[in-house]
C-alpha cells in the first residue's frame, strides 16, 4: 500500500500545475478585497491535538501570505470531527470559514458514518495539503509493556484487562489502534473514544487506564522525553528523523503497515475560485520556508510536497481509496 501511495505522489510532479474542476472567471474583485476581516479556520479536534499546532502555525503563515491577515483558530471538537466539518459546510462560502482538518473528516468519516451531515467531495473544496501526520504507538511510562512484543503477549494473555483510546469513533487513531489489535490477534479488545482527543486520550494512557494508544510526535514526544510515556513504535511506512531509533510496525510485524494521515485545507463549495487559489499560493509560499520546514520535521510531522490544486484534489481522491482498505479490514462502522 505504502509504495503504491509513494509512486503515486510521484507521479502527481507529472500533472500540470493548474486548478482542477475549476475554471476562473471573473472573481477578481473578490481577490483583489480579500481578506478584508479575519479569517477563521476551524479545526474539528481538541486544544493541543496535533491538528491543532499545525492549524495555529499555518494560520500565521496565511496570514503573513495575505499582508498581514488576521486568522484565529476555532476548535469544534465531537464525533470524530463531524461537527467541525459539518459548521464548515454549513458556512457561507466567501473564504472567511475554512476547515483544517485530516484525512478523517474527508476520506474516512464518509465510509464509517453512513447519515454524514454533509459529503466532502460535494460540500468542500480541497485547497492544499500541508503535512504527512505519522503517529507513534504508545503506552505508560510505569507499564510492564517494554516492547511491541510485550504489547502483544499482554493483550492475547488477558484481553478483557486491556483497552486502548482515540480521539473520536472513525477516527485515524480508532483506526490504527483497531488495526494492531488485530494484527496482535485480539480484534475485540474495549476502543475509548474521546472528545477532548489527545489531551484526554494520553492522560489515560499515563496513569495506566488505558493500554496504549497511538498519537504524533508533537503530542507524545516530551511525554516520551520526560519518561511518562514509552513508545514502542511507529506507525507509519519508515522510521522519522526525529526518532530515528524508533522501528515501525511493518518492521516488527513484517508485513505492511502504514496508517499515515495528513492535514490539509479546504474551503466551502461555492467560494469564489479566486479566493482557493489565493489562500493556495499563500501556503506554497510559506512552504518554501526553511525554518518552517525544519519547525515541522521536528515536530514530526514533515511537510507534504508542493502540490498545485490539480494535483491536491487528484492526491485526495487516491487517498479515499487507500483509506476504503483500511476501514473495510477494521470493520470499524456506527
Amino acid at each position: 500500500m505504502h509504495s503504491t501511495r509513494r509512486d503515486f505522489l510521484g507521479s502527481l510532479a507529472s500533472l500540470p500545475l493548474a486548478a482542477s474542476g475549476v475554471v476562473r472567471s471573473g472573481h477578481a474583485m473578490a481577490q483583489d478585497r480579500y481578506p478584508i476581516r479575519t479569517i477563521k479556520l476551524i479545526v474539528p479536534f481538541a486544544p493541543g491535538s496535533s491538528t491543532d499546532i499545525s492549524a495555529r502555525t499555518w494560520g500565521d503563515v496565511i496570514g503573513k501570505q495575505l499582508g498581514g491577515a488576521a486568522v484565529i483558530v476555532d476548535n469544534r471538537a465531537g464525533a470524530g470531527g463531524n461537527i467541525g466539518a459539518t459548521a464548515v459546510a454549513r458556512s457561507t462560502p466567501d473564504g472567511y470559514t475554512l476547515l483544517y482538518s485530516t484525512a478523517t473528516t474527508w476520506a474516512i468519516a464518509p465510509l464509517i458514518y453512513p447519515d454524514l451531515a454533509y459529503q466532502p467531495t460535494r460540500d468542500f473544496l480541497p485547497v492544499a495539503v500541508t503535512t504527512t501526520v505519522p503517529t507513534f504507538l504508545v503506552v505508560s511510562g510505569d507499564s510492564d509493556i517494554r516492547s511491541f512484543q510485550d504489547l502483544g503477549a499482554h493483550l492475547r494473555a488477558a484481553p478483557d484487562r486491556h483497552s486502548y483510546g482515540s480521539n473520536g469513533v472513525g477516527a485515524n487513531s480508532h483506526i490504527t489502534c483497531k488495526l494492531i489489535a488485530n494484527r496482535l490477534g485480539v480484534p475485540n479488545l474495549l476502543h475509548v473514544p474521546f472528545k477532548l482527543g489527545s489531551q484526554g486520550v494520553m492522560s489515560e494512557v499515563m496513569a495506566g487506564r488505558l493500554t496504549f494508544a497511538v498519537d504524533p510526535w508533537s503530542v507524545v514526544g516530551p511525554l516520551v522525553r520526560s519518561g511518562r510515556l514509552r513508545v514502542l513504535g511507529a506507525t507509519g511506512s519508515k522510521r522519522l528523523s526525529v526518532a530515528p531509533e524508533i522501528p515501525t510496525l511493518g518492521e516488527m510485524l513484517h508485513q505492511e503497515f502504514d496508517t499515515t494521515t495528513w492535514s490539509g485545507l479546504w474551503a466551502p463549495a461555492g467560494t469564489p475560485v479566486d479566493i482557493v487559489t489565493r489562500l493556495h499560493e499563500g501556503i506554497a509560499a510559506g512552504r518554501k520556508n526553511a525554518a518552517l520546514a525544519k519547525q515541522f520535521e521536528e515536530l514530526g510531522t514533515p511537510l507534504m510536497p508542493d502540490l498545485s490544486l490539480q494535483q491536491v484534489n487528484a492526491f485526495m481522491k487516491q487517498e479515499v481509496d487507500r483509506w476504503q482498505v483500511m476501514v473495510k479490514e477494521a470493520q470499524i462502522t456506527v
